[in-house]
């Protein structure tokens, strides 16, 4: 999950990093004309004896229309990274949903296996119990040969309760 956020971050920040910077002030050159206040997108000459107006080699304009495309341009970015931040959100979106999965899954079939373990340890317990109940009564008429063999029984018993509890561990959900 965490290797998702930083992937997510960094493929971000170079999404915004390869957006084309906005023009700085310094790039604009503001005079004021017989129309009011303009903006000269390009190369300004000031004023000087021989032009008292000024030359602007580049694009002119009002700071109204300025302002406009400037909104414009604002607007364009803002909904480029709404897109980005929804397609990011629909991605996880569908990453959490396969984690769920995945964790229900998992927990179905630990169940499942819990459920094995316990069929198998009972089966287990039973089949040793039933071939040391089968032992001749001749055989268990010696008192030390019968203790043997019970000593014998349980530690088989413990033995397979050890590696087949039939209490499986709890799980958590």
């Amino acid at each position: 999950m965490k290797t998702l956020s930083y992937v997510t971050a960094i493929g971000l920040a170079l999404f915004i990093s390869s957006a084309t910077p906005a023009q700085s002030q310094e790039d604009y050159n503001f005079f004021a004309n017989a129309w009011g206040p303009q903006v000269c997108l390009g190369r300004w000459t000031p004023p000087s004896e021989s032009n008292p107006y000024g030359v602007c080699e580049g694009q002119m304009m009002g700071i109204p229309q300025l302002t406009a495309i400037s909104s414009k341009q604002t607007v364009d970015r803002l909904d480029q990274l709404l897109a980005a931040f929804a397609s990011v959100d629909e991605k996880l979106d569908i990453n959490n949903k396969q984690v769920g999965m995945l964790i229900e899954a998992t927990y179905e079939t630990r169940a499942s296996i819990d459920q094995q373990v316990k069929q198998v340890s009972e089966f287990l317990s039973e089949t040793i119990k039933q071939r040391f109940d089968t032992i001749p009564n001749e055989i268990l008429a010696n008192k030390a040969f019968l203790r043997e063999l019970i000593q014998l029984r349980e530690d088989i018993l413990q033995e397979v309760e050890k590696r087949y509890p039939t209490v499986p561990a709890p799980l958590t959900k």
